[in-house]
């Protein structure tokens, strides 16, 4: 299975020749435009199935697949994180999930930010980076050498979570390189060849990379022209089997209300309880209202929050108990 990611830096239509000369089995394409602007079998060449995410139909997130993977949405996806998207991928042999990842700019919190999204999003995640065939690609727009900045979580922070799930970088793993010192760029600042950066990253489970993979950064200069970016080609085993996974909203809210503090869950059953029941009839009908599943999400949130509060509370409670 070949998966190549690809910043095309906007107007795909125009450079999908280039890339898919390269043969992918699986694309994925940050700055990509929707499906209208993309004109299949005008523009762009049809793939057997594609996903698209985005706020402008100029720029979002495209993932192609011009195999036989199809892809699925999981319905505990949180538009919050709204370029760090989690989907089933599968064939008749194989599943896993795949996290789809654009990196964004957050100007209305500035600490949660690039990878900061990442941080806060593998966090809300956490339970699907138990599973075994998870892969995480795309353009982090980040790397060690800025962690001096500000953030909620920074590149190393990142990277030392997910290597708590067995989920460790391809790149890394194959050159064994500590993380900052990287040889190859993905990424050219206003396309500048003296201003190399590594941006973009493939992580993924220890049990897919215990059954082969390959990882290249595109070597032809070429690329500039196009992008500001260059691919990252992933070779991987198809023989991955994983299990059927189970694309359920109220069974990822349920597995982390099973955490919440006894004292949380007696306070606030009823709006757990409804909480249950609104996840449960969205998923079985996903079709509904897109603000009806945020309105689920953000209750959810504000329960978990809640939670905090009470923990730190009892926390302080005992502590100014013990010095008295």
């Amino acid at each position: 299975m070949k998966i190549i990611e690809w910043n095309c830096q906007g107007a795909f239509r125009k450079k999908n020749e280039q890339i898919l000369s390269l043969k992918p089995d699986i694309l994925i394409i940050p700055e990509c435009e929707n499906e209208e602007k993309l004109k299949f079998d005008k523009l762009t060449p049809k793939p057997n199935d594609f996903f698209w995410y985005g706020d402008s139909s100029n720029k979002g997130i495209g993932v192609f697949s011009y195999s036989d993977y199809k892809f699925e949405i999981l319905n505990e996806f949180n538009p919050k994180y709204r370029y760090v998207i989690p989907l089933k991928v599968s064939n008749k042999q194989n599943s896993f999930i795949l996290f789809a990842i654009w990196a964004m700019d957050n100007k209305e919190k500035k600490d949660a930010r690039y990878i900061g999204q990442i941080w806060l999003a593998i966090n809300y995640y956490s339970d699907f980076l138990i599973n075994e065939k998870t892969i995480l690609i795309g353009d982090f727009n980040s790397n060690q050498i800025w962690d001096y900045k500000d953030r909620v979580g920074n590149h190393m922070d990142v990277v030392r979570k997910l290597e708590e799930k067995q989920i460790f970088s391809l790149y890394h793993k194959k050159y064994s390189l500590e993380y900052g010192n990287e040889k190859d760029a993905t990424f050219y600042m206003y396309r500048k060849k003296e201003k190399p950066y590594h941006i973009d990253y493939c992580f993924a489970s220890n049990k897919i990379l215990q059954k082969g993979f390959d990882l290249e950064i595109e070597k032809n200069d070429n690329w500039i022209n196009f992008s500001d970016h260059k691919p990252m080609i992933i070779e991987l085993s198809d023989n991955i089997n994983q299990e059927e996974i189970l694309n359920s909203l109220k069974k990822g809210i349920e597995s982390k209300i099973n955490i919440i503090s006894v004292q949380t869950k007696e306070k606030f059953t009823d709006l757990i309880e409804w909480i249950l029941k609104e996840a449960e009839e969205f998923d079985n009908n996903p079709q509904k209202k897109a603000i009806e599943k945020q309105k689920i999400i953000d209750n959810f949130e504000m329960l978990l929050e809640i939670d905090k509060m009470i923990i730190l509370i009892n926390k302080n409670i005992v502590n100014n108990s013990s010095k008295k």
